[in-house]
């Protein structure tokens, strides 16, 4: 009887147990609806690798000192040598460094910064860039106080230098000339990677400073890359 009873419990409401356990949710369609607008979405960017982000940091840092002129776009039909401007622009950073020498406007210190963005942004290898005069200033005062030995101690530190237009140096103190003669001995001694930069040849600097300077700058602290001609002036509209 018992037995009995619980079957009629069973269909008081009129349905079958069984069928109302696979009844479907009423939560079903809702769920597919949700789905469908997630798999539309679209995917979700790959955050940049730290590596990229160290990268987009150097290359802030660089376009902190190197002037504008010399980041734009490099139109090569403009290049007055183009060969000699890929022999400094694309120098490993190994010692012997470049010496570009050319008339002003061969693209010669524009060639000397498309090396250093790609050797520091790129590769991660630091730079030490100095106009010609502001380096002999520093040697200068460096060594009346006492601390030459480590102004290149310092400079040491540096994977790359850089030194632009040193032709430009105040040619009135000889004190000037020495500073200039022992920063490319010590660069010679050290073989240091070092960029120079300078709009007179050989000749002109054997006058000024001796066959022994000459030697130093051109055949021994660097490999000579002469450039020839010079930009074409832009034409005024």
């Amino acid at each position: 009887m018992n037995r009995d009873h619980d079957h009629d419990c069973d269909r008081m409401d009129g349905t079958n147990p069984s069928a109302v356990l696979v009844a479907s949710n009423p939560f079903d369609a809702w769920r597919a609806q949700f789905m469908a607008a997630c798999a539309a979405l679209p995917d979700t960017p790959t955050p940049p690798s730290a590596a990229a982000l160290a990268e987009a940091k150097r290359l802030a840092a660089f376009r902190s000192v190197c002037d504008a002129e010399f980041i734009k776009r490099i139109d090569r039909a403009e290049l007055p040598d183009p060969v000699a401007f890929d022999r400094v622009a694309q120098w490993p950073g190994t010692y012997p460094g470049r010496l570009a020498t050319g008339a002003t406007g061969a693209a010669k210190t524009r060639a000397a910064w498309s090396a250093l963005g790609r050797l520091y942004v790129r590769e991660n290898r630091p730079f030490k860039w100095y106009p010609v005069r502001a380096l002999v200033k520093a040697l200068d005062d460096e060594e009346n106080a006492g601390f030459g030995a480590d102004f290149f101690r310092h400079l040491g530190h540096y994977p790359i230098l850089f030194i632009d237009d040193i032709d430009k140096i105040n040619w009135q103190f000889d004190s000037t000339k020495q500073q200039l003669f022992a920063f490319y001995d010590w660069v010679y001694r050290m073989r240091k990677p070092c960029l120079t930069t300078t709009n007179k040849n050989r000749a002109w600097w054997a006058n000024m400073m001796g066959d022994a300077f000459a030697r130093r700058l051109f055949d021994d602290a660097h490999e000579t890359v002469e450039f020839s001609g010079r930009a074409p002036e832009k034409r005024s509209r």
